[in-house]
């Protein structure tokens, strides 16, 4: 049965991003909103991708600005699936310049 699930963090890895999601479970998983917060004192960018199981990347938002205090959805108004294998990664400047919250629901196509 299809469930919400969410993947947060509020310290990314500046050398290698930080994996949200990672090696999805078999079937298509929807990613219904990836939310981030800047909560440092000005605008930093910020990138968030998906991860494929072949390894190719494919960018979601790349050095995207978002402003302090600001909060965005990157990924609003996208249908974007997670497949088998597949995912997510965010990567930004400053470790602690943002929290993040994902919220994918999984085995959506049950």
């Amino acid at each position: 049965m299809p469930t919400f699930t969410v993947y947060k963090t509020d310290t990314i890895d500046t050398a290698t991003g930080t994996a949200l999601v990672s090696n999805m479970q078999s079937g298509q998983h929807f990613i219904h909103s990836v939310y981030v917060t800047n909560v440092y004192g000005s605008a930093m960018p910020i990138t968030l991708e998906v991860e494929h199981s072949n390894g190719d990347v494919t960018n979601i938002a790349y050095n995207y600005k978002v402003f302090p205090n600001e909060s965005v959805d990157l990924v609003k108004d996208n249908k974007i699936y997670l497949l088998t294998g597949d995912g997510l990664r965010v990567k930004a400047e400053k470790s602690d310049a943002f929290t993040v919250n994902a919220s994918v629901l999984i085995e959506a196509n049950q």
